[in-house]
């Protein structure tokens, strides 16, 4: 979100910037707001920690599916390529 969409940001930084002029320290930004139901990640999690995992579990998954169909396909098309060269005329012409 940026600060250009959301006026209250807009007005709580004027805000902000017309206290500091005046010489009154500015109080502390407010922490965001929390969402019911969701739960926020830690602030800096190491590097190769839990959270990567659903990501690499997810590129693993992709992984295997796109091995898989390859195989798959390189089966079916060797399996017509060899019904075509065993039984001539049993497939019928494409094009």
């Amino acid at each position: 979100m940026s600060t250009m969409d959301d006026p209250e940001q807009r007005l709580a930084e004027a805000l902000r910037a017309r206290a500091t002029q005046a010489g009154h320290p500015a109080p502390p930004p407010p922490p965001p707001q929390q969402v019911p139901g969701f739960r926020s990640a830690p602030p800096n999690p190491a590097p190769g920690s839990r959270r990567d995992a659903p990501a690499r579990s997810l590129q693993a998954q992709a992984g295997w599916a796109l091995l898989i169909a390859l195989i798959a396909g390189a089966v079916f098309g060797c399996a017509l390529g060899l019904l075509s060269v065993l039984a001539p005329g049993l497939l019928p012409p494409l094009g």
